[in-house]
C-alpha cells in the first residue's frame, strides 16, 4: 500500500483515539489538584477520584481487543475506535457533578480556580459541539479544539500552582498572569465557535484559502472569528510560555 495521506490517517487512527483517554485522565488529575489548591480541600473524595480513574482506565481496555476483532483500516475498525470517545463522558460527568456540590469558598484571585473554571468551560463547549459533528466539515475541529484547550488549561494551572512551587519557583499573581489564562481560554472558545458556525454552512475541514469555497457571508464571518480567536489564544499561549520560562530560568527561592 502506498504511504500517502490516507495511509497515515489509518495508521494513527487507533492510537490517536486511545490518546484521548490519556489526555482526559491528565485533565481530571488537573481538576482534582487545582480544586484542592483553590478550595483548601479535595474537590471530590479521594476514593471517588480513584474510582473515576479506574473506570476511565477500564473503558480504554477494549482498544486492545479491537485489533483482533476487526480487519485493520476497515470501516468497523475505525468506527470502533471513533466510538470510544463516548466513554469519556461518564468519568468527566461524575467529576463535574460531585465537584460542583463542593464548589464553595473559592477566590477568583487564585489562578488555580480560574484555570479550573476555564478548563471545565472549554472542555464542556468542545464536548457539546461534538454532538453535531459528521467528520466532513469544520464542526469537527471546532469540537476537538475545545476539548484539547480544556486539557491545556488544566495543565497551565498545574504548572503555575503546583509544579513550579515543587521546584521552589513561583510566579507573581499579577494581572498579566490572569490575562494570559483568559486570553488562551476565551480565544480558544471563540475560535471553536467560528469553526462551528462555518462548518454548519458546509465549510470543509482540512482545506484552506480558496479551496474552502466560502461564498456566503455567515461562514466567512465564522472563519474570521476562528482567526481572531486563534490569534488571541496564541498571544495567551506565548505569554504563558514566557512566564514559565522566566520562572524556570531564575534561581530557586
Amino acid at each position: 500500500r502506498a504511504v500517502d495521506y490516507a495511509y497515515n490517517q489509518d495508521l494513527f487512527w487507533a492510537g490517536g483515539h486511545v490518546l484521548q483517554y490519556l489526555n482526559t485522565l491528565l485533565m481530571l488529575v488537573g481538576w482534582y489538584v487545582l480544586g484542592g489548591l483553590a478550595l483548601g480541600r479535595p474537590l471530590v473524595h479521594p476514593r471517588t477520584f480513584k474510582g473515576v480513574l479506574w473506570f476511565l482506565t477500564a473503558l480504554a481496555v477494549p482498544a486492545l481487543v479491537f485489533f483482533k476483532m476487526f480487519a485493520p483500516f476497515e470501516g468497523p475498525y475505525t468506527q470502533a475506535y471513533t466510538d470510544m470517545q463516548y466513554g469519556l463522558a461518564v468519568p468527566v460527568t461524575v467529576m463535574l457533578f460531585i465537584g460542583l456540590k463542593n464548589l464553595n469558598g473559592f477566590s477568583w484571585r487564585d489562578p488555580a480556580f480560574v484555570c479550573l473554571v476555564l478548563s471545565v468551560l472549554t472542555f464542556g463547549v468542545g464536548g457539546g459541539l461534538g454532538l453535531f459533528v459528521d467528520g466532513a466539515d469544520t464542526r469537527t475541529p471546532a469540537h476537538y479544539h475545545g476539548v484539547i484547550a480544556g486539557v491545556n488549561i488544566a495543565l497551565m494551572g498545574l504548572f503555575i500552582r503546583f509544579i513550579l512551587p515543587l521546584l521552589n519557583r513561583t510566579v507573581q499573581t499579577t494581572k498579566s498572569l490572569f490575562l494570559q489564562i483568559y486570553f488562551y481560554g476565551c480565544g480558544q472558545m471563540l475560535a471553536a465557535a467560528g469553526l462551528f458556525i462555518a462548518g454548519g454552512y458546509g465549510a470543509p475541514r482540512k482545506t484552506a484559502g480558496a479551496a474552502q469555497g466560502l461564498e456566503d457571508m455567515i461562514p466567512v464571518i465564522g472563519m474570521w472569528l476562528n482567526g481572531i480567536g486563534g490569534l488571541i489564544a496564541v498571544i495567551g499561549g506565548i505569554m504563558f510560555i514566557w512566564t514559565i520560562a522566566k520562572a524556570l530560568l531564575k534561581k530557586a527561592s
